[in-house]
């Protein structure tokens, strides 16, 4: 027995081995990919089922109140109380329930003067205007409305132009192209049939004249 030439792999099917071996690896690649791209549909799918909830920010600035924007918020009951907030993922912001809804899933929060969240609905203006006493009249808007409606009818819907006649100019040149390019088409077409006859010209000419330089009469004194 010869220890020195002693091979521990001799019997092993090395190059089977490694197939093997990246087939286990490609299979599992394959794995997680699907299953990342399963987990990431289903947390997809998951949070579209959660109602949003949508918080219309304004501030309080010079006597009136100024929109600043809008957010999406999601209502979370905290476990194990009857505690609800909501949680804006966008700022990553909790805030408390908001109470008053201009309408299902829609709240209006003022930040104040000084510095304070307030949570409103707007109210009806008719009441507002009758539980003060004020006496209004909407007669004017009606007529304004009115003559609006019909200076617009007078001087733009009946002037009104067809859409050939607004459009002309760029109708007319887009003809002209395509007459110009129906043109040299049947330019090119007929210089391709006169190159052709020309060709053919030139061909018959060359052999006309090979002809007539193999026809050529011999000179000199024909011996005895």
């Amino acid at each position: 027995m010869n220890i020195g030439k002693f091979n521990p792999f001799s019997g092993m099917n090395t190059s089977g081995m490694i197939n093997n071996f990246l087939i286990i690896f490609i299979v599992g690649v394959i794995g997680l990919i699907i299953g990342g791209i399963t987990f990431f549909l289903v947390k997809k799918k998951k949070e579209t089922k959660i109602p949003k909830q949508t918080i219309i920010w304004w501030e309080d600035f010079a006597d009136k109140q100024i929109q600043l924007g809008m957010d999406k918020a999601v209502e979370i009951v905290h476990p194990g109380t009857r505690l609800r907030a909501f949680y804006i993922k966008a700022k990553d912001m909790w805030l408390p329930r908001f109470t008053n809804s201009v309408q299902p899933g829609l709240y209006y929060v003022t930040l104040t003067k000084q510095r304070e969240l307030v949570n409103w609905v707007p109210t009806s203006l008719s009441e507002d205007m009758s539980r003060m006493g004020i006496k209004y009249d909407h007669t004017d808007m009606l007529w304004a409305s009115e003559n609006l409606r019909e200076f617009i009818k007078r001087n733009y819907r009946d002037k009104s132009i067809k859409w050939w006649q607004a459009y002309q100019h760029v109708i007319t040149t887009v003809v002209f192209l395509i007459f110009l390019t129906i043109c040299m088409a049947v330019v090119l077409y007929m210089m391709r049939g006169i190159v052709g006859d020309i060709g053919s010209v030139t061909e018959t000419l060359s052999q006309a004249i090979k002809t007539m330089e193999t026809c050529k009469p011999t000179s000199g004194v024909i011996p005895a």
